[in-house]
């Protein structure tokens, strides 16, 4: 099976997790507060520090060309985002670096990073770009559709819409470059049921991730 069929067998539903999405479905309804938008900032922070840490395991793990020029180009596309996140997005919600490093996020994000986590230590090198491919589409689509509903909210700071802004197309670094990693991992033997293991995940991880931020919790 060629790489782009065998992902495509993936079968992840991005339209359904758009749809399921409840931090979108506040926004849609005109119902974003400040308080949202601060429980994401946290939430993305924490899941950000768990994001560069878990990249960077694997460069150390996998350090042949193919997989550790994608580990290097997710580790710094997380980290440009965290910059802007400190350095503009907080600033607009009244956040300090702080509050962001002391205040614990809710339990469902701290799953997420723990689960990004596993992944660092266990998966393979396929497993891991398909995972990262499949978790920045899901991020990206969210974030496109969320970018129109905060443009028209009646609580939402222009860091807040630029924030999102940035994240609404998953570069060709991430979604091609996750292709070769996968065909490289295959050529050595990464069974094809593990490749696709964690990506399978992501949908609902990253959904109860979402919720929380709507929620608090």
């Amino acid at each position: 099976m060629h790489v782009t069929e065998f992902v495509e067998s993936v079968g992840v539903n991005i339209p359904r997790h758009v749809s399921a999405n409840e931090f979108l479905s506040l926004a849609r309804e005109g119902m974003i507060e400040k308080k949202h938008l601060r429980t994401y900032a946290l939430s993305d922070f924490h899941s950000q520090e768990a994001q560069c840490a878990a990249y960077g395991l694997l460069i150390s793990r996998y350090p042949q060309e193919v997989p550790v020029g994608f580990f290097s180009f997710a580790v710094q596309r997380v980290a440009v985002a965290r910059r802007r996140l400190v350095a503009q997005l907080a600033p607009a919600l009244d956040l300090s670096l702080d509050d962001l490093r002391k205040t614990p996020p809710p339990e469902p994000v701290r799953r997420f990073t723990e689960f990004v986590s596993w992944a660092a230590l266990h998966a393979g090198p396929g497993e891991a770009a398909l995972l990262v491919r499949t978790d920045v589409a899901l991020w990206s689509h969210s974030c496109s559709v969320l970018v129109d509903f905060l443009s028209e909210a009646q609580y939402a700071p222009e860091a807040a819409v630029e924030y999102f802004g940035a994240h609404q197309e998953s570069p060709g670094e991430i979604a091609d470059g996750a292709l070769e990693v996968i065909e490289s991992g295959r050529s050595l033997g990464e069974p094809a049921e593990w490749i696709a293991r964690s990506a399978r995940r992501a949908e609902p991880v990253r959904r109860s991730w979402w919720r929380a931020v709507a929620t608090g919790g």
